[in-house]
């Protein structure tokens, strides 16, 4: 079979996928302020220092700490993050002060450090500006032991900290600002990249005989819903209330937009390995190029045109209905709803942190304490390694903490955290080997690490960890120590530490992720009979489009519960949950399609009764399942056994309930299955 390659724009395709990995430019805005934070600061300072005559040394912590701040502030609006970025300099400087004191005496030195690690968990119930000032408590202090500022001139690291945070305020709020007009704009063109991208992607694996591929675009499926899940939330949130009408209709685009791209993934499926397979892959590449280029598109002259004609009826339909929302794609053109720079406020709700049933402890408490754990298990490790470079240990564990919850989660994160610094010290040994002793080579590779590393700061935290590393090499080549040993030295520091914080997370009031994982499964499912229960008894069109953002968001909750153990790098078992994962992924994708306006609406009266009580009778079945995977430490009982589905006989020509009867049946299955999966009742 050929293959037209000639059709292929690899430079649009490669823009598009370059701008679809950082959506609302967070992460260039991220790597942006970083460097010229690092720049600005390393030149006033070097003046400065000079002027005072104190060792450069000195001033690196007022280097650091507002580098990190202005890249990375918690808060959502402008006034929380600048009342945020106000409080940096005071903890911070506290925090260099104490460790510099400290730091002559180990074991002092380190119950400081545990005591530092324990509040900085334990503020996190407080949210988010009380988490990002403990993490920025914590930094500090580990910053002041790898700094060894003497205890004589503590006195100088507030005044390197509040001048370093000053010219990081102007930079983060003046020079390099957010503006959630622009960051909606660099989204939402962001989102036809990814749809461009992924019809890309459809193409290419129908020129390649289909199956090539598949993993790519069902990466790309859930990036998109995820995509359009941060818009909804970003219109939700910022939104102004006079264009409350534009941002329904956008936010309704955003939607049926999201639901098309996945209608024709299943039409490339069901036209894979037809005759004019081809002709269909050319006309994909097309519709990618006028998604790119924002223009016009004619879903019934492409139709006759690309779409093969041996396609089945229903498969047809689909593909009429995808390409009619994919031409009516919210373009750039339009204008987009007004936006403010502050969060609307949202109703108070109980804290997501407190204990459940009067239970000691409650989940901070619980992490906080696992923490400290398996810091204290890695300070003492690490000082039998190395006595004074023992708190690379501690970083290790604390690190692989910030980003777990259960011991799967924290088995992942840790080997990913060796994995990097591994790959880490490689980049950081080969860097400094290549430019030792060039002064002018280093300092620059150190700004383009810095600028990098804090591009990947959101998201890419492993490639965040390497970059660290090469960061580290060339700040330690630059100070004249040595680099490939200190180098070494962490990565077993690394080691200890995430040895620590697996053991930590095993023994010390362990959360194990299948109790996560049926938690959340069992949201999801919820969420899928709320939606049946929205879309097929007559609730109006804004409580569907409401139900469907949170099916939405409980899939997307599952996933982060579960992507770290089941991803290629997890060394543990992992194909159960990514069945799972697949089954429930699945249900979410046939209750969505089930639910669109053209499945839900387009019967006739009598079949249309009958499809609402399968719907009904569907949404308990998906309320029994859930109660059984929210039941902790064992399984009840069921009531009784799911009931039949009481699906009505086809009409032969009515496509839409065709198609509902089909994706209701296909949730029936997938649950059913997912019941079978259940232990028996009273085994854990």
């Amino acid at each position: 079979m050929r293959h037209d390659r000639h059709r292929f724009d690899y430079p649009g395709y490669l823009r598009e996928r370059l701008l679809a990995s950082d959506p609302a430019l967070e992460r260039l805005q991220s790597g942006l302020r970083a460097l010229l934070t690092a720049g600005i600061c390393a030149g006033a300072f070097l003046f400065l220092t000079r002027w005072l005559g104190l060792k450069y040394e000195l001033s690196l912590g007022g280097i650091v700490v507002p580098m990190i701040a202005a890249a990375a502030l918690p808060d959502a609006g402008r006034r929380q993050q600048q009342v945020t970025m106000a409080w940096v300099p005071v903890v911070a400087s506290a925090m260099l002060v104490l460790g510099s004191l400290v730091s002559g005496n180990p074991w002092l030195s380190g119950a400081c450090f545990l005591l530092v690690i324990f509040v900085a968990f334990q503020v996190r119930r407080f949210g988010p500006r009380a988490s990002g000032l403990g993490t920025i408590a914590y930094q500090s202090f580990f910053y002041a032991l790898l700094l060894k500022v003497p205890p004589s001139k503590a006195q100088w690291d507030p005044v390197f900290v509040f001048s370093g945070c000053a010219i990081a305020f102007l930079i983060r709020f003046w020079l390099v600002p957010e503006h959630p007009g622009r960051m909606l704009h660099s989204e939402l063109r962001a989102w036809r990249a990814r749809i461009a991208a992924l019809l890309v992607d459809l193409a290419r694996g129908l020129e390649q005989d289909g199956g090539a591929g598949r993993k790519r675009v069902e990466a790309q499926l859930a990036a998109l819903n995820a995509q359009s899940l941060d818009i909804d939330s970003r219109i939700e949130d910022f939104g102004k209330a006079p264009a409350q009408g534009e941002a329904a209709r956008l936010r309704d685009g955003i939607l049926h937009g999201e639901l098309a791209a996945e209608a024709v993934d299943a039409v490339v499926r069901a036209a894979d390995g037809v005759d004019d397979s081809q002709d269909f892959a050319a006309g994909l590449h097309a519709l990618a190029r006028d998604i790119r280029k924002d223009r016009p598109l004619d879903a019934g002259a492409w139709i006759d045109r690309h779409a093969p004609g041996t396609l089945l009826e229903a498969v047809r339909w689909r593909l009429r209905r995808a390409l009619a929302a994919l031409a009516a794609l919210p373009s750039l053109r339009d204008p987009l709803p007004a936006m403010g720079d502050e969060r609307k406020p949202a109703p108070a709700a109980p804290p997501a942190s407190g204990a459940k049933d009067g239970h000691w402890p409650d989940d901070t408490t619980r992490r906080a304490l696992q923490a400290c754990a398996a810091a204290l298990g890695a300070l003492l490790a690490g000082r039998a390694l190395s006595p004074d470079h023992w708190f690379w240990a501690v970083f290790a564990a604390f690190v692989v903490f910030t980003r777990s919850a259960t011991v799967g989660q924290t088995l992942s994160g840790a080997w990913r955290q060796v994995l990097a610094t591994v790959a880490g010290v490689g980049v950081g040994i080969a860097a400094a080997a290549l430019v030792h002793g060039s002064r002018s080579i280093e300092l620059s590779l150190l700004f383009v690490f810095i600028a990098a590393g804090f591009y990947a700061f959101h998201g890419l935290q492993n490639a965040y960890t390497v970059l660290l590393s090469a960061m580290l090499a060339m700040l330690y080549e630059l100070m004249g120590m040595d680099s490939p040993g200190l180098l070494l030295l962490r990565l077993e520091e690394t080691a200890i530490g995430a040895a620590s914080a697996i053991l930590g997370a095993r023994f010390v009031f362990p959360a194990h992720t299948r109790d996560e994982s049926g938690s959340r499964s069992a949201d999801l499912l919820r969420a899928a009979g709320k939606l049946l229960r929205a879309a097929w008894t007559g609730h109006a069109p804004e409580t569907r489009h409401a139900a469907v953002r949170e099916l939405d968001r409980k899939l997307q909750a599952l996933r982060q519960a579960l992507g770290p153990v089941t991803g290629a790098a997890y060394p543990g078992s992992k194909e159960n949950r990514r069945e799972h994962l697949a089954r429930l992924a699945r249900i979410a994708y046939c209750v969505r399609h089930a639910c669109a306006p053209g499945a839900c609406d387009a019967s006739s009266s009598a079949q249309s009764e009958a499809l609402r009580e399968a719907a009904r009778v569907l949404a308990a079945s998906l309320d029994d399942t859930a109660a059984l995977l929210d039941t902790p430490g064992g399984r009840e009982q069921p009531s009784a056994a799911l009931p039949a589905l009481p699906l009505p006989a086809a009409d032969e020509g009515n496509i839409p309930q065709q198609l509902a009867m089909r994706w209701l049946a296909e949730t029936d299955d997938k649950l059913r299955a997912i019941r079978k999966e259940l232990p028996a009742p009273g085994k854990p």
